[in-house]
């Protein structure tokens, strides 16, 4: 495959060589090889993929997603032949999330090359296995990682028919455009970027039959990746109905206004001081620049601020959901190392007289000496479980056959305690403070990722879950206020492994 790339007149043409896929397949593997390590836990450490296997396993599926993470780990289970158990089942899921993280840095490292050559391309995997944000969401049985592959598919698929039209790249393009739909509904939001694209570059290829082609591509991958939608369209419908109302509406009975600037902070939590700098650069130079970029590249680059702007404007909110928009800026930091060599260099290139290339080095070296001890806490923290601590302190303080009332999250069941453990979401359900009293019950644990929304001041109660949320806030203000305090377990770096859990005796006798 050989696809001229010139970012700018004064840059090197660069076609995608041996040395990129050899660079994307390393940094793939290495990527494959960090998420796939303690990956074990237990399946309801995480609230949402026990659901995810039992589908699997029962054959029935709500339809909250599109299926390619589901169909995908199915697949996986056919080849190492799992088990049919939850947390076997789980931990196949996870496989599928690290293939489609690894999958994702495999294309987002020839995004780079395309857009300012192969170091730039050994820049961006450097960046992109060693994130954080990466690195954690491909250890759960989530659709995170599998809208992220197919978003940066997409934008590879993108660029190469935006450099060179033609039939196999259109039909590629959507191809790709069905993975991104079927990773997350999501994910469609890039299908109008292809048919734009298409009709810009109709000079050099007819736009109808390159739309028939990306629609062909697009529908076939669907289908594959879907085929339980197929069997059940008024299923289909109602999961769909149903995360567009969590979208639009708000979770769990709380909403927030909207516009917000929640994915501001997500963005300066899951990045660092020298890749703002480096970002910085990048996209000044893109802007000053601007007449000498493709539209392809124009689409590439400014996808992140665009992605940010439209989540901005749902109440549901996730670190996770910025996900995409995270590998896309990490390309463009590296771009933008690339932009300071040749800046400092005025254009010279920079293979062949590697010496050249030792102000990208030095961004380089920047960025991960500030992301890389964040990613190490990351990787040693799923080698930490804060349940196990509370365990030990239950076991030495409290006796065996006790009932403890907990929130979902704090999920001491997970390890077989002998205690009798009760509370669905939250421990607010299982009565009110004198109501535990009464049943002469003592102890209540609660996780902060459960009771913290009803504390948090953006967060609001919906008409109609405004009585629960009432309740519920009332309940944790009374046991804050009257409990003992016994044990605390501080919030780690991960939010299902470490999160904050708290033991409180209530007042009086059990």
């Amino acid at each position: 495959m050989n696809f001229p790339i010139r970012i700018a007149p004064d840059a090197p043409a660069h076609r995608i060589a041996w040395r990129d896929f050899a660079t994307a397949i390393l940094f793939a593997a290495l990527t494959l090889f960090l998420t796939t390590e303690a990956n074990r836990f237990p399946s309801t450490y995480h609230p949402d993929e026990p659901s995810k296997a039992r589908q699997i396993l029962g054959g029935e599926y709500n339809f909250h997603h599109p299926m390619l993470l589901l169909t995908a780990t199915r697949g996986l289970m056919a080849l190492a032949h799992v088990p049919n158990d939850q947390d076997a089942v789980t931990i196949a899921g996870r496989w599928a999330s690290a293939l489609f993280t690894a999958g994702a840095v495999f294309s987002l490292v020839l995004v780079a090359a395309l857009f300012a050559g192969s170091f730039a391309g050994f820049i961006a995997g450097c960046l992109l296995a060693t994130n954080h944000e990466l690195f954690e969401l491909a250890h759960y049985f989530k659709e995170d990682p599998a809208v992220l592959f197919g978003l940066s598919a997409f934008f590879l698929a993108l660029l190469c028919y935006d450099r060179a039209p033609g039939k196999t790249r259109a039909l590629l393009l959507g191809a790709a455009l069905g993975l991104a739909i079927s990773g997350k509904y999501l994910g469609a939001i890039v299908a109008p970027l292809a048919f734009v694209l298409i009709w810009l570059r109709r000079d050099r290829a007819p736009a109808a039959l390159a739309t028939g082609l990306c629609l062909a591509g697009a529908l076939a991958i669907m289908a594959l990746a879907n085929l339980p939608v197929l069997l059940n369209p008024a299923g289909f419908a109602d999961g769909f109905e149903r995360e567009v109302d969590f979208a639009v509406l708000g979770h769990k009975g709380i909403t927030r206004s909207v516009p917000h600037g929640v994915y501001w902070k997500i963005f300066l939590d899951g990045t660092n001081p020298a890749i703002w700098v480096v970002l910085i650069i990048s996209y000044a130079a893109l802007l000053l620049r601007g007449r000498r970029l493709t539209a392809g590249e124009w689409m590439a680059a400014f996808f992140p601020v665009g992605f940010g702007l439209l989540l901005s404007f749902f109440p549901k909110t996730h670190h996770r959901y910025f996900l995409p928009a995270f590998g896309v800026l990490l390309v463009m930091a590296a771009v933008g190392a690339v932009t300071i060599s040749r800046f400092l260099w005025k254009g010279r290139p920079l293979f062949g007289r590697a010496g050249k290339a030792w102000p990208a080095v030095v961004a380089l070296v920047a960025m991960l000496a500030v992301q890389a001890p964040v990613f190490l806490a990351y990787y040693n923290g799923f080698r930490l479980d804060g349940r196990t601590a509370m365990a030990r302190y239950l076991r030495a303080n409290v006796p065996p056959g006790t009932t403890v009332v907990q929130d979902k999250r704090v999920d001491l069941d997970a390890l077989r305690l002998p205690y009798d453990f009760r509370g669905k979401l939250f421990a607010a359900d299982v009565g009110t403070v004198d109501d535990l009293r009464a049943q002469r019950i003592a102890y209540v644990a609660v996780a902060e990722g459960d009771y913290g929304r009803f504390f948090e001041k953006k967060l609001r109660p919906t008409d109609e879950g405004a009585a629960d949320y009432a309740r519920r806030r009332a309940f944790y203000e009374q046991l804050f206020s009257q409990g003992e305090k016994l044990f605390e377990c501080p919030p780690g770096q991960l939010q299902y492994l470490q999160p904050h859990l708290m033991l409180y005796r209530l007042p009086g006798k059990p």
